[in-house]
């Protein structure tokens, strides 16, 4: 089943001396079926202003291109608005079964297939979300750093439009600005046999530990002071990653002796 979908956001306003409140509405795509014969759009409240949100199942297109869709309502005397259109692309829905691969990189493309790579992780809401070892983003993040993603299809072996994401929020530093921007102290540095998060703030936080290789090595949701064993932690360098749940995410260096 394709499950590509569009959301159009409707503004209607009754232009009249009496005006009536909206009490029904309906769209089509590209053919008019006649007053009253288009798929309904169901008005939560009633009003003569409304917004509503509208979700077109990607089946309703009969084919992959660009379509017009068509908007109209009906007020409570009976009488129906002008009809509005709107311009929509109905992308081919390949399918998350279809996608074999997805890479990326920061700022410089190094060619179809010649970036890292990872896997896709589907979610139940139809989300796909992908995890970056740590030691492959960028040593001194900036805010002119930008991550590029692209997906490749396995029906017909090419590669997608190359996406941008540019509304990261990532911030590197040392331990007092960790303590300063996310209200988290972090110590001993360098530590041994356990470490200790301090929470100065009421709010959650999920703090992650790696190695440098990109390992997860320490994943928790925190509300409270921790102290984490780490006595059978190799020596060396790892990186403290703390995520505040409002797309804050700081990373720092700690060293165990």
């Amino acid at each position: 089943m394709r499950n590509i979908f569009f959301i159009i956001v409707c503004l209607v306003t009754a232009f009249s001396a009496n005006a009536q409140n909206v009490i029904h509405g309906e769209y089509f795509i590209d053919a008019d079926p006649g007053f009253g014969n288009g798929s309904p759009i169901i008005i939560s409240l009633p009003d003569t202003d409304i917004t509503e949100s509208l979700t077109i199942p990607y089946n309703s297109f009969i084919s992959p291109g660009y379509h017009y869709v068509y908007f109209r309502t009906l007020n409570a005397s009976g009488d129906w608005s002008f009809t509005s259109r709107k311009l929509v692309e109905a992308e081919e829905d390949i399918g998350l079964l279809s996608i074999i691969n997805i890479e990326y990189f920061f700022d410089a493309d190094n060619g179809f297939g010649n970036n890292g790579s990872t896997q896709l992780i589907a979610a139940s809401d139809s989300t796909w979300t992908f995890n970056i070892p740590y030691n492959q983003v960028p040593v001194t993040w900036t805010a002119n750093d930008t991550l590029f993603v692209r997906v490749l299809d396995s029906e017909r072996g090419s590669w997608s439009i190359t996406a941008m994401i540019d509304s990261l929020n990532l911030t590197t530093g040392g331990l007092d600005d960790l303590m300063q921007q996310m209200g988290v102290s972090v110590y001993p540095s360098p530590f041994s046999d356990e470490l200790n998060l301090i929470l100065k703030n009421p709010e959650a936080v999920n703090a992650r530990i790696y190695n440098v290789d990109g390992g997860l090595v320490f994943d928790k949701i925190i509300n409270q002071s921790v102290h984490i064993n780490t006595a059978n932690l190799p020596s060396g360098a790892y990186i403290i990653q703390v995520n505040s749940g409002k797309t804050k995410v700081f990373n720092s260096i700690i060293l165990k002796e």
